[in-house]
């Protein structure tokens, strides 16, 4: 079974989900815009278009703190981020002195499991414009709940993908419980997200992120 690399590097402060893009934007800020794979745009372009890939560095807030994942080929890019010399990071109206608390890589199986595993997902932008529009004519929970299923299926299926997995066989997944749906803020549009738990015959590694945002805090498995 393929084992995939995560380094987790957290810092010694308190941020609030909603802190989360702002810290993303302090760190990017920091190591540098020419460093591109922390901000998945396109240099070449100006800065203006996106890479179209899963994004191998994610900003979140852990357990209240601000902590960073590198992913896969992407822990070897962890290096721009420990050269600096000082860690004084400037946002959301104050400085935060951010010391780098802990840096932990571990090697996880990805693939399928022999039963199916519990998960929970918190803060996860399941929708795009389509399926928001099906979600919305959808009537009942349990069909609203299968939709949802599709769609996670195909956010871990991304993922796999984004992380040079593939699934031998096809995996079951069942939504067992829409804890809330809530509208956030997302890149200043009014977004819903979901916290769902799930059963899936898969092993996931703690901590990604999976839907849209998953750089800025969103979609956080658990």
């Amino acid at each position: 079974m393929p084992l995939l690399s995560i380094m987790r590097v957290d810092f010694d402060a308190e941020i609030s989900p909603a802190e989360v893009p702002a810290f993303r934007g302090a760190v990017i800020e920091k190591v540098g815009i020419e460093q591109e794979i922390f901000h998945n745009h396109n240099n070449e372009e100006g800065g203006n278009g996106y890479h179209y890939r899963y994004p191998l560095i994610q900003y979140k807030a852990l357990e209240g703190r601000p902590a960073i994942l590198f992913i896969g080929e992407a822990v070897a890019e962890a290096r721009h981020l420990f050269r600096q010399a000082d860690w004084e990071l400037s946002f959301t109206r104050r400085k935060l002195r951010a010391r780098l608390a802990r840096s932990q890589t571990q090697e996880y199986e990805v693939g399928l499991a022999p039963a199916p595993r519990p998960y929970r997902l918190r803060r996860w932008l399941a929708l795009n414009q389509e399926n928001h529009r099906r979600f919305e004519e959808t009537r009942g929970l349990a069909a609203r709940a299968h939709l949802l299923e599709r769609v996670l299926a195909g956010h871990i299926l991304g993922f796999a993908s984004g992380v040079g997995v593939r699934f031998e066989e096809r995996f079951e997944l069942a939504i067992v419980e829409i804890e809330q749906q809530l509208i956030r803020s997302f890149e200043g549009v009014r977004s819903l997200t979901f916290d769902v738990r799930f059963e899936a015959n898969l092993l996931l590694p703690p901590n990604i992120g999976l839907g849209k945002g998953v750089t800025q805090g969103f979609g956080v498995l658990g």
